[in-house]
């Protein structure tokens, strides 16, 4: 079963080996990360990017989810944006609650004109359900080209 997170789309936005993003939560969080893929490779500037994320889903992703992506280049936040994580989801107007059987996750964005390409920067992409408990953290560098 599949299903989109608008912000975790932004994870694999590195024009690197899907290797160097990792999860940076812990391991009370929702969902064990297992793997990380996207195309194309590497992501450009306004144009889509689909990204996918195979992991364990142990509790339901509830409807007031929220999903924060942040950007950091040299320690300066470039990009911050928090945003309805149901909302951003295939499957209908609000396909919330997800089940504990979900696998995968998979989301297309357009990346925006304004993230700027040849650039590292680094990202982090944190959900919490709507009970506050944490969903995923994954960060890691990402590069973007024209």
């Amino acid at each position: 079963m599949k299903f989109t997170a608008t912000a975790a789309a932004l994870i694999a936005l590195a024009s690197s080996a899907t290797a160097a993003f990792s999860s940076c939560g812990s391991s009370s969080d929702s969902f064990s990360l297992g793997s990380i893929s996207y195309t194309p490779n590497p992501p450009k500037v306004n144009q889509s990017l689909c990204i996918t994320l195979k992991g364990t889903l142990k509790t339901p992703v509830t409807a007031g989810s929220t999903i924060r992506i942040t950007a950091t280049f040299w320690g300066i936040n470039v990009y911050d944006q928090t945003a309805d994580l149901c909302a951003g989801l295939v499957g209908g107007a609000n396909p919330c609650p997800i089940p504990t059987t979900t696998t995968s996750v998979t989301q297309c964005i357009t990346v925006p004109s304004n993230v700027p390409a040849g650039v590292s920067l680094n990202l982090q992409a944190v959900a919490t359900n709507a009970d506050s408990s944490r969903i995923f953290c994954i960060g890691g560098p990402l590069t973007f080209s024209n």
